[in-house]
């Protein structure tokens, strides 16, 4: 396959991957989380995790310009996020916490 026909090719998959991209995160930050039974009176348990790397924008893990970036490969990898805390701001609970990640990914 020559040079062009596959960047071609990637222009055409790139709206469509980014529309997934944003689909799948927008699914994942309004999620409900269910308590699960069997907690200690104290503290209750959950069924998802409150926070995980994919919680992150989809902005900040991808270049979404497909001239910089036509394959759409993640631009910055998050490793962990810790420290969490939690403030309420607006009515709502907001989680703050330290992202980590690697801007290449690349060792």
């Amino acid at each position: 396959m020559s040079q062009l026909v596959a960047e071609a090719l990637g222009r055409v998959a790139f709206r469509p991957r980014v529309q997934k991209l944003l689909e799948t995160h927008e699914k994942l930050i309004t999620r409900k989380n269910r308590k699960l039974k069997g907690g200690n009176g104290v503290f209750d348990r959950y069924a998802f995790p409150v926070l995980t790397d994919q919680h992150t924008p989809v902005f900040w893990r991808y270049d979404l310009d497909p001239k910089t970036n036509p394959y759409l490969m993640e631009r910055m990898g998050i490793n962990s996020t810790f420290n969490a805390g939690a403030i309420e701001f607006g009515g709502k609970i907001v989680v703050l916490a330290r992202v980590e990640g690697c801007v290449t990914c690349e060792a």
